[in-house]
């Protein structure tokens, strides 16, 4: 088991892009929707190193892609300042509890803090209790004053399709 201090956590290179995708697999496989799960390595690539939809920093041991941050940034009306919205968090199993998790997210704080932003929201699948305790520890706030709603393909169709 690498010593956390070995961690460095950088922007994600091309090269990283199948690590990325496995990653998003094993995301995907613990979350339940493995069955879902349509990214293509192509598909990845193009979304992240040309169209630039997203960013993803990469928790690096010895070259080697242990961890990823997915996210976003989201301008907000009332003040006009961007936010983060973290999409995915994912440190392979046997490198838990070592401190990967909280570099990549000192590094996505940093990335905030530098852009001018003031908020990074994500979500956590409910049952997923270590995640949230981590996100916790870390300073985090489940915020029960908003709650999440989501369109998913039918009733995206369904909601165009009327009146």
């Amino acid at each position: 088991m690498p010593d956390h201090r070995l961690v460095t956590v950088r922007p994600a290179l091309a090269e990283d892009g199948p690590r990325i995708l496995s990653m998003m697999g094993s995301l995907a496989a613990f979350e339940g929707y493995a069955d879902d799960f349509a990214v293509t390595l192509e598909a990845l690539e193009q979304r992240l190193f040309i169209q630039r939809d997203f960013s993803v920093l990469v928790a690096d041991v010895n070259g080697s892609a242990v961890g990823m941050l997915v996210y976003y940034s989201l301008p907000f009306s009332y003040d006009l300042t961007p936010w983060l919205y973290m999409k995915e968090l994912f440190v392979e199993p046997h490198l838990r509890n070592l401190g990967v998790g909280k570099k990549l997210l000192a590094s996505l704080a940093r990335e905030c803090q530098n852009a001018g932003g003031r908020k990074i929201r994500w979500d956590v699948l409910a049952s997923n209790e270590p995640a949230a305790r981590f996100y916790k520890a870390q300073g985090a706030v489940d915020n029960e004053h908003w709650r999440l709603f989501s369109l998913d393909a039918a009733a995206i169709a369904n909601l165009a399709n009327s009146s």
